[in-house]
């Protein structure tokens, strides 16, 4: 109960985390949609520890559906659903609603999957878990130490909120590890291998997203460039063009040498400026500087009439034309008629003196300048500004949304060091950024927890069969060892142990089993005075005296056909089949001399061992094999009371 209140506790710790650092304040309303996925992945997690299935289930989906939805925005291609269409989803919401702000980064909404899933999969090594914390660490691990530049298109996470969001998901992490430790612990043998191989395919994956996501975004920067170096190389252009025209222009007054009237100016003024209609006007100054003609003559111009320049721009570049007969140009300035541009002055001289007649003025408006430039290049995608040093003279396109690097590029204007920047907006880079980085991302991960899955289940299933093997192994040699035992059982049941002769018992069931092999002979012998040998020797030396006894006879029963048996204690019994009484009879003595040969000492008559053989025999069936044995009991008696050491037969 104690481990369950302490994992609860992480999971409200990171709750409160997510709430204090992410809440949305003005300016932050994007962050609403990653508040609720992380507040109900927190209450699901806390909800499991609980063991509130239910409500655990009930959350985790909810977030499981946030997530899985901002994810498509990474995913999906731009003609299944584009950006607008996303877009517009956020378009009635109030605040500063954007795609690429209402998403984290992939790594950080790939991590929020794996923990959902996990939970999801009730934290269970069979269904993958313990692979599934391994990719959120190294997800966040990159998360953290990944650079920024790559994290285009995703909400501008940084500095404290960044740090708040990665230290939610380490503490919800924490608590999946504590939570899956001790089944992680007795099953690490199994775990171990599958986990390493799955991790380091990751790991690949991951390095494989963060190169190509630089090559992606080194390819924006790339277009972004060409078409900032374009603008720039137009404008240049149609600077140089537009000042070429009006050289042209000035050298055709001074080779008609004399002051323009006001019809002539009018009508050949017209040709240039339907030419280049970012004029703002063309304009004759005499040498007192004062403006005698002007084309078009509208409102703004009209006023110019008559104007004395050198009394409103004392320091004007008019004087290069007008004192020294060079061209004179101003730079960016602010114009009489107001707004940016400027202003070329070009001196008309008579062809005949070369006296400086007056000068021509060409007044360029940077706005609609810089408009007939773009008019093809420019739309809501990227952001230009005009600039000159510090000074930012002019800025058209988007304001809002942009990407936190651009290009600048020089622009050849006569006077001044004009710069032209240009910024992509988010709304660019989400169209034009390539989904090949996270498809690979995301099929990489799957790939790994997949090849956990076969990896675990494969070594399961080898350590199952394994131990299937080692059980059934087991079970043959217990098998065997039963058998065997049987086998030994079954053969002390039918023999003896001492002398390795059969009993009694088997002795009688081999008799009747060949019975009908007549004549059948039966012999009882018995060791002359045993139980002398033990008392005086001891009854292990007796033993001895009765296995050597029975190794004497065995061989010579067994050469003839016969079944030698011990029939208990010193007496020994044998079954001849198909074996006359006078055969027998010379059997029985040859048995007799063996065991005197035999030279086994005999305290009782300080000579050697001796037997007493009593013999029946049978030739025709039916018989009893009672009265048969009993015969050669007889016998034997009869051959104890003789003298011993000698063989009888039953009449």
């Amino acid at each position: 109960m104690t481990r369950r209140r302490f994992l609860i506790s992480l999971c409200l710790v990171a709750l409160c985390i997510a709430l204090l650092g992410l809440w949305p304040r003005s300016g932050h309303e994007a962050n609403t949609f990653l508040l609720m996925m992380l507040t109900l992945l927190a209450a699901g997690q806390a909800a499991w520890h609980w063991r509130s299935r239910f409500l655990s289930q009930l959350f985790l989906g909810m977030s499981l559906l946030i997530n899985i939805l901002l994810t498509c925005t990474f995913l999906l291609p731009e003609v299944w659903v584009g950006v607008d269409r996303w877009g517009a989803l956020l378009a009635g919401l109030p605040g500063d609603w954007h795609v690429a702000n209402i998403r984290p980064s992939i790594l950080v909404m790939l991590a929020c999957l794996g923990l959902n899933c996990s939970t999801l999969l009730c934290m269970r090594l069979k269904f993958g878990a313990v692979i599934l914390l391994a990719q959120v660490t190294l997800l966040l691990v990159f998360a953290l130490v990944a650079d920024p530049s790559i994290l285009v298109a995703s909400m501008p996470l940084v500095g404290g909120d960044r740090l708040t969001l990665l230290a939610c998901l380490g503490v919800l992490l924490l608590a999946q590890w504590l939570d899956l430790l001790p089944a992680l612990t007795r099953m690490w043998r199994r775990n171990l291998v599958p986990l390493l191989i799955a991790t380091g395919v990751t790991f690949i994956c991951l390095l494989a997203w963060q190169h190509q996501s630089r090559d992606e975004n080194q390819r924006l920067m790339l277009t972004t460039y060409v078409l900032g170096d374009k603008i720039a190389t137009e404008l240049s252009g149609e600077i140089d063009d537009q000042l070429d025209a009006m050289r042209r222009f000035a050298q055709l007054w001074s080779l008609m040498g004399q002051t323009p009237s006001r019809g002539e100016w009018q009508a050949l003024s017209r040709q240039y400026y339907e030419d280049f209609q970012y004029f703002l006007n063309i304009a004759y100054i005499d040498r007192d500087s004062v403006v005698t003609q002007v084309f078009p003559e509208d409102g703004r111009n009209r006023d110019l009439l008559g104007v004395r320049l050198f009394d409103l721009q004392a320091d004007t570049p008019l004087s290069n034309p007008l004192e020294l007969g060079i061209e004179g140009h101003t730079g960016i300035i602010d114009l009489l008629q107001g707004g940016k541009g400027a202003v070329s002055y070009l001196p008309v001289r008579n062809p005949r003196d070369g006296d400086i007649l007056g000068a021509v003025a060409m007044v360029v408006e940077l706005a609609s300048l810089l408009d007939e430039s773009v008019k093809t290049n420019l739309n809501d995608d990227f952001a230009i500004t005009l600039s000159e040093g510090r000074d930012a003279y002019l800025h058209i396109g988007a304001k809002r949304h942009l990407a936190s690097w651009g290009h600048q590029v020089p622009i050849e204007f006569p006077a001044t060091n004009l710069m032209l920047s240009l910024h992509p907006a988010q709304h660019f880079l989400m169209t034009n950024r390539g989904r090949l980085p996270e498809a690979t991302l995301l099929t990489g991960l799957l790939l790994a927890y997949l090849l956990f899955l076969v990896l675990y289940f494969h070594r399961h299933v080898s350590q199952e069969h394994q131990v299937v093997t080692q059980a059934n192994h087991a079970l043959k040699e217990e098998m065997s060892r039963r058998e065997q035992l049987q086998k030994e059982i079954q053969w002390l049941a039918r023999h003896d142990e001492l002398t390795q002769l059969p009993n009694r018992h088997y002795f009688l069931e081999q008799v009747k089993a060949c019975s009908a092999k007549m004549p059948l002979s039966i012999m009882i012998l018995d060791v002359d005075f045993f139980k002398s040998i033990n008392d005086t020797l001891g009854h292990l030396e007796g033993d001895r005296y009765l296995q050597t006894i029975a190794s004497v006879l065995r061989a010579p029963i067994e050469a003839a056909g016969g079944i030698l048996a011990r029939f208990g204690g010193e007496e020994f019994v044998v079954c001849l089949p198909e074996c006359p009484r006078a055969v027998g009879r010379t059997l029985a003595e040859e048995l007799r001399r063996s065991v005197q040969a035999a030279a086994l000492p005999q305290p009782a008559t300080d000579s050697v061992v001796t037997v007493s053989i009593g013999m029946a025999c049978v030739t025709k069936v039916p018989f009893h094999l009672e009265t048969l044995l009993q015969a050669a009991d007889e016998a034997l008696y009869m051959a104890k009371a003789s003298g011993r050491n000698q063989v009888q037969i039953a009449a």
